[in-house]
Parts: structure tokens; sequence; C-alpha cells
């Protein structure tokens, strides 16, 4: 995550040369042969530059797609990128052209399929792979754990966990990588690491990539609001990110490259700015050996951290170091063989309950790279319990890493690659199972509730940010004083697409599993009226239909009752079923860079195949769609096969195949400039249907 190493100046300049020269190369790349691009990507590689050669295989790929070689290339960059499912296609295909591609070809494929959650398929890979003899005893070990992952995942994807993972948006992401969260125990501070544009010295790195900087966000009326550079007394030129923050926001911990890598401490000042950082007091930080990902308990007494000092189990382990009466951190204390490996362990974070741990690990029992665990202290014994494996969704095949929980237990964040990205890491929300210690939570979240202003970033370079009152503070207002809690209106009309006349409509309610909540029928007006009285914030999807007219849907995030009432306001407008009309099919999801449709798609396909089965005359033509990142042909071909898995659902349900038509346009047809990254590139990425006869 965070580079601990300094490079050497020559080292360094010659990269910046070469990314500059790189850069001029690919922009001349469609006039170069393509042996000339082959040999500028090998160039990169040998110079350590995987995101040039890849830009430049994939030239290369364009002027001859049927290079076993340069596919097998590229698939192997992939696999060393975040962007590790998009290997399998060339993989794929550079061993049906050349099975003898490469000594590894099997074992490549082997990681791709098991980064795409094929894991049978993987599974076959490594076999085949080991059956060719494998001679590094290094090599062997890895395939027989990578085979082991396959196993563990199989049984964990048959038992998903209960839980819902959503991207927190495109106030907070951006195409640029955002990692690291950190939040208060009430959710009302967000702290992150992003090497985005506008950072404190605004430099590449020698990856050229931009450094990291801190960034903060306020949570308000349940959004989180753009986010700010936390300012240059705590950013540097340099590398800077957070791993830290204690319950009640006061304290913030980051990760400084100072030579070994250390952890620092900036407190929040009375005046909300924070103080200069400073190495965090006694002995956890070490001259010689790597310590990082601080988490401190309610009461402050106690840090959990990972650290690579002599006397552990094996690379990093985990630490907890107790505070003493001067002030400092006391000797720490490895968590043991329970919780440490001889792999990495990895983001400690503990649980507002005091005891619970969680952290994650490449040694224990998981699916892939990194896995999330956690692990319950028993105050009798004085023992952890064995690490338990979070489960999957929340666990894949990838890296895994860096979770952070709510104070009550019900919103857990991480960062991930996934379909629904901006470009690179982006922040996940994660909504949890209930708990059983719900009340216990409510109240030590009360305890710590009195502290909720917003610290300021730095005066000089960012506006005074204003106070808010804490969240959870109301909340211990209403159980004491029984505060009248008001439900949420959500209203709107729905009127014809061109005119804007009113229609008497059918207006459905349904929760984000696809149930149908309520239903109203409009009057002439068009107006539709909901109370919503859940007590969390939740997501609904509303959507209008009237015979003659296609449906239209909207996603609607609803905050949960609170001390005023809050009206949400969503119009509906509907097109009526005729030849050219075109219709967005709102909701439709695939997984990462695949055309598997995703369960949530279920809700949004059934209207279509109750418009068809109301309209037994009419055909549509299924049109797949995206933005403009990958080539064209790329594009083309994954919006073509997602456009097939659409017709096909609806075959399956009893459609006509000879009614619909499936056609990719890849990024041939976008509604908003691509240049638009917070919205034009969501609006791109779409799936429609066009009506072709009645």
């Amino acid at each position: 995550m965070i580079v601990n190493n300094r490079r050497k100046i020559f080292r360094l300049i010659f990269t910046c040369l070469f990314i500059i020269s790189g850069l001029i190369t690919t922009q001349h790349a469609f006039g170069q042969s393509e042996k000339k691009l082959i040999k500028e990507a090998e160039k990169a590689l040998e110079n350590e530059d995987n995101k040039g050669a890849l830009s430049l295989f994939l030239k290369a790929l364009e002027k001859n797609p049927d290079n076993p070689k340069v596919n097998f290339q590229v698939g192997k960059l992939y696999l060393s990128s975040i962007y590790k499912t998009r290997s399998l296609k060339y993989l794929e295909k550079a061993f049906s052209i050349d099975p003898k591609v490469s000594n590894d070809i099997h074992f490549c494929l082997g990681l791709a399929y098991h980064y795409n959650h094929r894991l049978d398929e993987a599974l076959e890979e490594y076999e085949k792979y080991k059956s060719k003899g494998i001679k590094d005893a290094g090599q062997a070990k890895l395939v027989e754990r990578k085979i082991g992952e396959c196993k563990v995942g199989k049984e964990l994807m048959a038992n998903p966990v209960d839980v819902k993972i959503e991207n927190i948006g495109n106030v907070i992401n951006t195409p640029f990588p955002e990692y690291a969260p950190v939040i208060s125990a009430d959710e009302s501070i967000l702290i992150f690491t992003s090497r985005r544009e506008g950072s404190t010295g605004g430099e590449l790195d020698d990856f050229g990539e931009y450094y990291e900087d801190i960034y903060i966000s306020e949570r308000v009326n349940g959004e989180w609001q753009p986010p700010k550079n936390i300012g240059s007394v705590i950013n540097t030129p340099g590398h800077d990110a957070s791993i830290g923050l204690s319950p009640d926001g006061k304290e913030l911990f980051i990760y400084k490259d100072d030579g070994s890598g250390d952890i620092y401490y900036c407190k929040l000042k009375k005046d909300g700015t924070w103080s200069k950082p400073l190495p965090i007091e006694g002995d956890v930080n070490t001259k010689r050996y790597y310590e990082n990902a601080a988490s401190v308990s309610a009461d402050n007494k106690r840090i959990f951290f990972a650290s690579t000092r002599e006397g552990g189990y094996g690379g990093l382990d985990i630490y907890m170091s107790e505070l003493d009466s001067k002030g400092n951190w006391g000797k720490p204390v490895n968590l043991g063989p329970k919780v440490n490996t001889e792999e990495n362990e990895e983001g400690p974070f503990l649980d507002l309950d005091g005891k619970t741990l969680y952290f994650s690990s490449k040694g224990h029992k998981g699916m892939g790279g990194f896995d999330l665990f956690k692990t319950v202290y028993d105050e009798k014994t004085k023992t952890w319990s064995e690490p338990v494996n979070m489960g999957y969704p929340l666990n894949s095949a990838d890296d895994d890493i860096y979770f952070v929980l709510s104070g009550d237990g019900r919103h857990g964040y991480y960062a991930s690659v996934k379909e629904d990205g901006y470009g690179d890491k982006d922040l996940y929300v994660i909504t949890m199972p209930p708990r059983d210690d719900h009340d216990e939570l409510m109240a030590k979240l009360a305890a710590i509730s009195n502290v909720k202003p917003m610290p300021k970033v730095d005066t000089v370079v960012q506006e005074i940010v204003e106070i808010k009152e804490v969240e959870i503070k109301e909340v211990a207002k209403r159980e004491e004083k029984k505060i009248e809690l008001f439900p949420v209106i959500l209203t709107g009309s729905v009127k014809e697409q061109p005119g804007g006349t009113s229609l008497a409509a059918t207006v459905q309610l349904q929760d984000s599993n696809g149930q149908v909540v309520d239903e109203v029928t409009t009057g002439a007006d068009g107006k539709y009226y909901f109370e919503l009285k859940n007590k969390d914030q939740a997501k609904y999807q509303v959507s209008a239909s009237k015979d003659g007219y296609g449906f239209n849907s909207q996603n609607v995030l609803v905050p949960g009752m609170g001390p005023q009432e809050v009206e949400l306001v969503h119009n509906l407008n509907l097109k009526k079923l005729e030849v050219g009309n075109i219709f967005i099919l709102r909701n439709i999801y695939f997984d990462f860079d695949r055309a598997t449709l995703k369960p949530e798609s279920i809700a949004e396909l059934k209207k279509l195949e109750k418009l068809l089965k109301e309209n037994p005359g009419m055909k549509v033509e299924i049109a797949g769609h995206t933005d403009s990142k990958g080539s064209n042909e790329y594009n083309k071909i994954l919006s073509q096969r997602r456009a097939e898995a659409v017709v096909k659902y609806l075959v399956n349900s009893g459609i006509e195949r000879d009614r619909l038509t499936a056609k990719g346009y890849g990024e041939e047809k976008p509604l908003a400039s691509n240049d638009d990254e917070d919205e034009g590139r969501e609006l791109n990425r779409r799936t429609e249907f066009e009506i072709i006869s009645k």
C-alpha cells in the first residue's frame, strides 16, 4: 500500500524521463509497426515500467490480435495489476493459439480463473501445472496454497454472508486510487488516503503516480460531503497515509516513510485544527523495522499495530501495546500463534466492544490474497479465539484489507477494485448483519459523543468547515426524552416524455432485495406519495408503469426517521411504446469484467419480462454500452456478451427468441462525455432496449 523504501536519485530521474518517453511513444503508437511496439514494451518491462509495457503490448495487439506471446504478456501484466480479472481473456486466447506459449501458462490460467472466481476451472489449471513437475520448492508451495484457497473459496461462496457492499460514490471516489479509510465511531468523519491530482507536492513518484495525501470528509444528513485535503500541517510533498482514527475522532494516526516506516499521531486541537505529526511515544516504533496500521481502544489505553520486528512468527505480525502512567506506549506484546502465522497479518482494527479484533491475513484459511478475519479476546483465559474467516462476498480471491467498522457495528468500510468503480481502487461501504450487542454498543457510543466537531483543514489552503452535531448524540436524546420521530416522505409525479403531460400510472416501491414494499395508482395529476418508516438509512427503487408506455425506474437512498420531516422528490417520465423509442434499463449489474448477471439485476429484468409478455407482438433490441476505458474492440465484445446475457435471461423466462436481438455498441454511443468522470462514465455504462417492431 505504502512505498516504504527510497529510490536513488538517478533511478528516479531515469524513470521520469522514461515515463515522458513512454507518453510520446503511445501518442505515435498507431504509426508504429507491431514489431517496434513489442520491442518498446519489452524495454519498458526491463525498466520495471509495467503500466507502460501493458499499454504498448495492447497497442501491438491492435495491430495483430492473434499474436500468442503478446496475448500472454498482456494477461500476465494484468495479473500483476489491480485489474487481475482482465487477464483471463488474453491468457485463454494465448493458449488457444499456442498451448506451448509459456511453461507457466497453466499456472497463469489458474490464477486468472481464480481471480474471476471460476474456482473449478482454476483447480484444473493448477493441477495441470503440477503434473508438469515443479522444481522450485517455493513455487510448489505457492501452488498448493492456491489449490487450498480455491477449495476454501468454494465453501465460502456456497454459503455467502448476509452483507451488502456498495460503492461509497463519486463524491469521494475518483479515477485515482482511494484507500485506507478510517472513520470516527459515529461515522461523522471519514479520513482516507488518495493519490489524486492536486496532491500537496503535485509531483509524481518513481512509479509515475502522485504521492499519497490524506483527505477528510464530513457526513451531513447521511451523505458524505466533498473531501478536502487535510492540509500541509499533515501532508507533505512525499507520501502520507491515514492508518487509524481514535473512536472519538480526536487522534489521527498516520504512516510516514522516515526510513524504516513508522507510526505518527496528530491531535485535534480545541480550535478544530490538527497538531503537527509526531512519532508515537514509547516502544512501538523501531529504527530497523516497519510498523503500520494503528487501531486504539475506546479508552485510548491500548493500541494494536502490525510490525516486521524480530521475535515474530514471520513477515508482518500484529502486536498490542498498553499506555503507561507517563503517557508512553509500553513494550509491545505479540498476539501469538493463534492470530499470527508465518505469512503476513495486517490491518488490525479493534471493535468498539473492546474485545473483537478484525485483521487481514495471508496465512489463515482464505480464498486468495489477504482475507478478512476476526478474533475475540477472552478476559478470563487471557487468550484470543481461533480466527474466523468473515466470508464471501466480504472476502474475494484478491486482497481484502484495511477494514474498519462503525461504532454501532452496522457499517464497514474498505477499499476494493470492482465493476462499479470509478477507475482505480475505490472506497466501499458494507451493510453488516444485525448484532446482539447493539444496545451495549449504543451506550458506548453515547459515552464518547461529547466530541463531534468536524476537524478543520489547513486554513492556508482550505475553508474552515462548519461544526456538525453528532448523530449519536441525537440518538441518545431520543432514547432519553422519547422525541417523536417523523417518517420520510417520498413523493413525485409521473409525466409523459416528451411534453410533460401528467399521467395516471402505477407507481411501485421496492426494497434493495427487489421485494415490493408499496404500490399506488396515481390520479390524473400523476402524483404519488409514500411514507417510509425505516429506522436506518435504506436503498429503495421507485418505478412507474402504464399500459402503452415503457416503465421507468429510479434508485432512491432514504435516510432513517428523524426529529424533522424529510421530503424526497423523484419525478418519473414515461415514453410511449413506439417503434424507435429507446428505454434505459436501470440496475442491470454484471460481475467485474464479465457478462454474468448479478442477482440485483433480476427485479429490473422481471419488469422487462412482464412488459414483453403484455405486448406479445413487440420485438426489441437489447443494447449494451460501455464507457471509453479499454480498447474499442474489447468494449464491443464485452457489451455484446452482456446484451446476450440479458437476452438469454428473457428466453429462459419464456420470451420467444425471435423477438429479441442482442447488440453490443461498446463506447460508440455515449450519453455524456467520458471526460466527466463523476457522472459521464456512469451514464455511459448502461443496458437499453429499443422497440424494433410492434
